[in-house]
């Protein structure tokens, strides 16, 4: 007949069961997943729907994009057809020319695309956030059923992919929250098209 455990060996027994668990969560939580290979477009055009909030203030509209590896035009649209804005990023700087004809220059488009959106999202990361291809630094939290990038931390924001295009591994994502603080941005993409 087994004896009964005193009450220190229990506590012992305790102690160790949940450093055991928390260990075994901590490097869950440092552990960056390895997503399924996906394809990667370096131009690519998208049509979509875009709503973006800094906690203050909220804005909705229709977007269009097209990127490649040294220009990006990004054409913003009110919910009624009229365009709010326009980026056009070259190597040599970005231009901003809003819906009042005022035109604003900067350096790069990170200093102005914040304008346009009205958050301070990162277009380096939007590139691959866009495509679910977690850029260099980033990390996968979690995965779909089909190996898809589920979650991804990117440079302080969090990036989910609500929906894919389709059930296949290699399908773009549809729609795509990302936050970063009080600062949100769904995407919903209506229309994909990489290009060579």
């Amino acid at each position: 007949m087994r004896r009964p455990l005193s009450r220190a060996a229990r506590q012992a027994a305790t102690a160790a069961l949940a450093t055991l668990l928390l260990a075994g969560c901590a490097s869950q939580a440092a552990r960056n997943l390895t997503a399924a290979p996906r394809p990667t477009a370096s131009a690519f055009e998208l049509e979509g729907r875009l709503s973006a909030s800094d906690g203050e203030r909220a804005a909705n509209g229709a977007l269009t994009w097209s990127h490649s590896p040294t220009a990006d035009e990004w054409t913003v649209y009110s919910p009624l057809g009229q365009i709010v804005g326009q980026l056009v990023r070259t190597p040599h700087g970005a231009m901003l020319l809003t819906a009042d004809g005022r035109t604003e220059r900067a350096d790069d488009a990170d200093t102005i695309l914040p304008r346009l959106l009205g958050v301070p999202a990162p277009i380096d990361g939007l590139q691959h956030w866009v495509q679910a291809t977690p850029r260099p630094g980033a990390r996968v939290l979690s995965l779909d059923a089909a190996g898809r990038p589920a979650r991804i931390s990117d440079a302080g924001w969090i990036i989910d992919y609500m929906e894919y295009a389709g059930p296949a591994a290699d399908a773009p994502p549809r729609r795509i929250d990302a936050e970063w603080g009080q600062a949100r941005i769904r995407l919903v993409i209506d229309q994909w098209t990489p290009r060579r």
